[in-house]
């Protein structure tokens, strides 16, 4: 049974909300948030809409309600930093569980993914009855080897930069006695190479967030809850799949292309400064830099 079950809808009626499930995925620009957002959304909406003024006050309860309803539309819309403002504030009113569990999402999708662990985590060991804690602390083991595996290729990235400063500052700036003779060395393959097999990371990403979208749809038609359940679980897992094979890819890609495009630099003798930076994000990662 999904969070949702843990919330009747009479409770809802009684506490003075009407909570509604997001819209279909094919009716929203960001077909991924509603994958990740949707029951979680739904089951704060209930959970927060059926607390007793037991647990904290009314005004603070309908306040904290009024900024979880905001940050749905926030991250609907793809504003993830505000979604993560708006649902800060509504925990400090209520500290309901499940809005950390949105957290994480939130920060998923700004590409946190060491705050969305941590968020991930808080929710796991708050939170009384979690029926798929399985697949969230699957998850996390997965968000933890993308964040291990992005920092491998970025001491990479570093150390292969550092080597080609260090080369480029060996080079004398004056040549002493005889110009010696100039010898002729092509560029390597090996960067292209490298740039191959980030493509091909890439190419992954899109066949997995194909699956998951795919998986999303068979959900909306799915005869039976529990169909449902089943199905958005396999949606989330390719959605995740698909943001780590582009952020591997991404990242892959870039270093072989920096590599390939120093190497060129180094054999035409120009003094280039090379300037890169990697943005992770949901879905992909930035590459900008500066040659």
């Amino acid at each position: 049974m999904s969070r949702v079950g843990q919330a009747t809808s009479s409770e809802a009626r009684q506490a003075g909300a009407a909570p509604t499930r997001l819209g279909s995925p094919k009716a929203n620009a960001s077909k991924h948030s509603d994958i990740r957002f949707s029951l979680a959304a739904l089951v704060a909406c209930v959970a927060l809409s059926a607390t007793t003024a037991a647990h904290a006050g009314e005004p603070e309860r309908k306040q904290a309600l009024e900024l979880f309803e905001q940050s749905k539309g926030e991250y609907r819309a793809g504003r993830f930093t505000e979604a993560v403002a708006l649902l800060e504030k509504a925990y400090a009113l209520h500290p309901e569980p499940v809005l950390l569990y949105n957290l994480a999402r939130a920060h998923e999708g700004l590409g946190e993914f060491a705050k969305a662990v941590e968020e991930y985590e808080r929710y796991l060991t708050s939170a009384t009855e979690i029926p798929d804690r399985g697949a969230i602390e699957q998850k996390v083991t997965s968000l933890k080897r993308t964040i291990e595996e992005q920092a491998r290729l970025e001491k990479e990235r570093d150390e292969a930069m550092k080597k080609q400063a260090e080369e480029r500052e060996a080079r004398p700036s004056k040549p002493v006695g005889p110009a010696p003779e100039k010898t002729t060395r092509s560029p390597s393959p090996i960067p292209w190479i490298v740039v191959g097999i980030g493509a091909g990371g890439l190419g992954a990403g899109i066949a997995t967030g194909v699956l998951a979208l795919s998986r999303n749809d068979e959900a909306e038609a799915a005869p039976s809850q529990q169909e449902t359940v089943e199905l958005r679980d396999e949606a989330d897992t390719f959605a995740l799949a698909s943001t780590i094979s582009f952020i591997a890819g991404g990242v892959v890609l870039g270093a072989g292309a920096i590599w390939g495009i120093v190497d060129v630099t180094v054999l035409s003798g120009e003094e280039t400064p090379v300037s890169v930076s990697f943005q992770p994000g949901l879905g992909g990662v930035r590459f900008t830099g500066t040659f």
